[in-house]
Order: structure tokens, then sequence, then C-alpha cells
């Protein structure tokens, strides 16, 4: 659980390379005429299918492999990712949308059904085996990392604990970060090509700066807060861990957009911005300070809009000038 499987990439990658080729330019229908363009665009079509073909064996082979070789987590991985990935290719076939809004709906659709394949053949008493089991992989990979990094024994209890409590959530964000490159690697391998009814539209992602969620995200991190607060059970205890995790990493990332946004309006160069990140994520209490603060910033967004307000304060002056 502390890393994404590749087939969160390679598998929803090929599946659009596949159900939804890309089709022959204008460019290439004209120099079909005179035998030559024609035929290097076919070819470039012909092998992407062979790549599609390729990238989709290997992904659905390291599925058997993880899940027939793993226990019974190492299974349910690999069936929500067949899941995932059925769901976020017929969503984005037959209803396209915000590639985030739809990877979150495929993870929601994905989750649902695969709870319910859980519950259907193992019982509810499956749930803590799952969570032992996502402890002892944790517990694994923390005494390799202690074993290299002997300063690092002190988190080892702390991120055993978290893990164990939150690998549906961790699985959550690895699912909308794989879906979103995959739908970028498409996008690239794509370029060029003509739409047409059978394919979807092909639209790249949004840059960073432009990063933003639904402000109706706001209530996970109530939710999460209740169950802090609130005495609950232990199944909805988990739930809210899980759902605050998911919503606390995104508004992570709308705050560090906004930081991003205005750091380039004041003239701060991105490689600053990357050292800075990579020394709060060296020391650890300033880290401690940077993540809360990031998420605060992100929050207050919902009704700050701080971006919007920079655009109409640069925006401004300009208009005064002419």
């Amino acid at each position: 659980m502390l890393w994404a499987p590749a087939s969160l990439v390679g598998l929803p990658c090929a599946a659009l390379l596949i159900l939804a080729p890309t089709s022959e330019p204008a460019a290439g229908r004209a120099g079909s005429r005179s035998g030559v363009a024609g035929r290097g665009w076919r070819g470039w079509g012909g092998l992407s299918q062979t790549i599609a073909g390729m990238i989709g064996a290997v992904s659905a082979a390291l599925l058997v492999v993880g899940g027939g070789s793993g226990g019974r987590l190492a299974a349910v991985t690999s069936a929500y990712i067949v899941l995932a990935t059925a769901a976020f290719v017929s969503l984005v076939l037959l209803s396209p949308d915000a590639i985030l809004r739809q990877a979150l709906r495929s993870v929601v659709a994905a989750g649902l059904v695969c709870a319910l394949l859980i519950q259907v053949m193992w019982g509810s008493e499956a749930w803590a085996g799952l969570a032992w089991e996502a402890t002892r992989q944790a517990s694994l990979a923390m005494r390799t990392i202690v074993e290299v990094a002997p300063d690092a024994f002190p988190i080892y209890e702390p991120t055993v604990r978290f893990i164990s409590l939150t690998w549906p959530g961790m699985l959550a964000l690895q699912t909308i970060a794989g879906l979103a490159l995959a739908w970028q690697v498409y996008v690239r391998m794509s370029a060029g090509a003509a739409p047409t009814e059978q394919r979807a539209p092909v639209t790249p992602l949004t840059r960073f700066k432009d990063f933003n969620i639904g402000d109706g995200w706001v209530w996970g991190i109530v939710a999460w807060l209740g169950v802090l607060i609130l005495p609950v059970s232990s199944a909805l205890h988990i739930a809210g861990a899980n759902v605050g995790l998911v919503a606390g990493t995104l508004y992570v990332l709308r705050g560090a957009a906004i930081v991003a946004t205005f750091a380039e309006a004041f003239g701060v160069s991105a490689l600053a911005l990357v050292l800075i990140a990579a020394a709060a994520a060296a020391l650890a209490v300033p880290l401690l300070l940077v993540l809360p603060g990031l998420c605060t910033l992100g929050i207050t967004d919902t009704w700050y809009q701080y971006r919007r307000r920079l655009a109409a304060a640069r925006q401004g002056p300009r208009s005064n000038t002419t």
C-alpha cells in the first residue's frame, strides 16, 4: 500500500487506446491519395494499437501474478483495478466530462462494487483480515526503511498504524493519480488525430496551477473532524478517516496550486518552489506545519477564491491604463 500498482496506469491507458483509437487526421487522408503521408499515419495507428496491446498484456499479467501470489488484499486490489478501469473507460466513452470528476466517480463505483463482493464472498469479518494484511505489508516496508535509515525508527509504529487504518483511502488516491496519468499518456499518443463519433474527446489535463475541486469536498473534512470528536462506532471512524485522507490530500494539492499561482505572479521560479518543498520534506517538523497550512489554504479557497481575486487584481490596473 506504500506504492501504487503499475496496472493502475497501464490497464486504463491500454483500454483507452484500444477502445477509443485515434482516427486518421485530415492531412493523413489527403496524403493517402499521394500514397506517402497516408501510409505513415496508418503505420502509426497500427503501432499505437500494438503498443496498447503490449501495455494491456503486461498490466493484466501483473494483476494475475500479484492477485494469485498474494493474499486476500492482493486479490481485492487486482479486482478493484479491473473494476476502476472498466468504470473509467465507460464514463469517458459514454459521458465525457472533466477527468478528475470521472476518476472520482470511477473510484466510488469500483469501491462500492468491490465492497459488495467482499461482503458476499467473505463476510464482514474479512475487513479485519484485509487490515491485518495491510499492516503486515506496511510493517515489512517500514522495517526495510528503518534498516537503511535508523533515524526513521520513531515513525515506524505510527506509520504502520496509519496505513492499516487508511489503506482504502490510499488506494483511492493512487487510483485518481493513476487514471489521470493514464489519460495524459492517452492524450499524448492521440495527439494530432481528428475527432470522430467513435472517439472520446481528447482534452489534456489542466495546468497544476489551475487545479481545483468542488466546494462539496469541504463536507468530507467536516465528516472527518466529526468522527474525531464524536463518540462513533469503529466502522464510522475508519470510514471518516479515509474520507478525510482523500479530501485532505485534494485540499493540500489545491493549496499547493494556489501557492504556485502566487509564486508565478511574484516572480518566484518553479525551481525555487521545488527546492523549498524538498527542504520541507527533509525536515519533519516544518513538513508537519506545511501540510496543514496548505490544506487550510485549500479549504478557505472555497470562500475566498484567492486565484480569482489575484487575476482580477492583476487585470484591474491593465484595464485602467487602456
